[in-house]
C-alpha cells in the first residue's frame, strides 16, 4: 500500500512541473557576407535575451508575439568557426546555450570598370577629407542600440534592377580595390529612395565618395546606409517607418551615372542586403 501512495504521488509531482520547452533554431553554417536569423521559441514567455556574437554582446528586448527573431550577420573578412552565446531569461532563472557557426568561404563576382583616373586616385588636397568621412560614417554604423526599431519585413528602397550586387571584387583602370560593400540599384535620377525599416537617422552628409548619404540605425547593432542620393529629405535625429521617403536616386560622389548604392550592416560587418529585402 505504502509502495502505491509514493507511485502515486511521484507520478502526480512529475505530471504538475512546468515543462519549459525551448527550440532554438540556428544555421550551423553560413557564407561569408551572408545575414542569418536566429529563431527562439518557448511555450513560456521568456523575459530577456542576451546574445554575444563576433565580439558584442546586446540584450534583445522580448517583444514579439510568438518565436523571437535575431538578425545577425558575418562579414566578409570573417571565415572559420565562431561561437554564439545566448542567455535565456525567464523571470529570475536562466539557462545559456552555446552554439558554433563556420563561416564559409564564398566566391564573389569579378567586376571591371574604366573610370577617369582622378575618380581611381584622389588628388592629395581631398585625402584628409576622405579620412574623416571614413571616421564619422564607421563610428555611426558601429554604433549599437539596444532598442528595436524595426518590425516585420525588410522592403525595397528602390524598384530599379541591382546594376551590382554584393561582394563584387571590383578593378578599376586594371587595379584591384576592396570587394563592394553594398547593392548598386538602377534608377532614374528623382526616383523616391525609401527606408528598408523603421529606424532613426543617425548620419546625414555630403561625402567625397558616397556624395549626399544617409544612414538609419534600425536597433540592435542593424543600420542601413543610401548613398549617391540627389537630394536628402531627412535630418538626423528623424525616425522614419518602413518605406518613408529619405532622399532621391542621383550620381553624387564618386558615381558614373545615377543609381542608389544600399547597404546592410549588422554591428559593424557589411552583408548582403538581398538577402533580407523582399521583391
Amino acid at each position: 500500500m505504502t509502495r502505491k501512495i509514493i507511485f502515486f504521488l511521484l507520478v502526480f509531482f512529475f505530471w504538475a512541473m512546468p515543462v519549459y520547452a525551448l527550440d532554438i533554431q540556428v544555421p550551423s553554417e553560413v557564407g561569408r557576407g551572408e545575414p542569418f536569423w536566429v529563431e527562439i521559441s518557448s511555450d513560456e514567455k521568456l523575459t530577456g535575451i542576451m546574445v554575444g556574437w563576433m565580439d558584442r554582446e546586446f540584450a534583445v528586448p522580448v517583444d514579439q508575439p510568438g518565436a523571437q527573431r535575431i538578425l545577425l550577420g558575418a562579414g566578409l573578412a570573417r571565415k572559420g568557426a565562431y561561437e554564439l552565446d545566448l542567455v535565456l531569461y525567464r523571470d529570475e532563472k536562466s539557462r545559456n546555450k552555446t552554439f558554433t557557426i563556420t563561416v564559409k568561404d564564398k566566391e564573389y563576382p569579378e567586376q571591371h570598370l574604366s573610370l577617369p583616373e582622378e575618380m581611381v586616385t584622389p588628388p592629395q588636397e581631398v585625402h584628409d577629407r576622405i579620412a574623416r568621412d571614413r571616421k564619422q560614417i564607421r563610428s555611426a554604423l558601429g554604433s549599437l542600440t539596444m532598442d528595436r526599431y524595426w518590425d516585420g519585413d525588410f522592403r525595397e528602397p528602390v524598384p530599379g534592377e541591382v546594376s551590382s550586387p554584393f561582394g563584387v571584387q571590383r578593378f578599376l583602370n586594371g587595379q584591384p580595390r576592396s570587394a563592394h560593400q553594398g547593392v548598386d540599384f538602377r534608377g532614374p535620377e528623382g526616383t523616391p529612395v525609401k527606408s528598408i525599416a523603421r529606424g532613426r537617422v543617425v548620419l546625414t552628409g555630403d561625402f567625397y565618395f558616397g556624395g549626399k548619404t544617409v544612414i538609419l540605425d534600425h536597433g540592435q547593432g542593424i543600420h542601413s546606409l543610401y548613398m549617391h542620393l540627389s537630394r536628402i529629405d531627412v535630418q538626423e535625429g528623424n525616425f522614419l517607418t518602413s518605406g518613408e521617403k529619405l532622399g532621391e536616386v542621383g550620381m553624387t560622389g564618386r558615381a558614373t551615372g545615377p543609381h542608389l548604392h544600399l547597404g546592410v550592416y549588422v554591428l559593424g560587418d557589411a552583408v548582403d542586403p538581398m538577402y533580407l529585402l523582399q521583391r
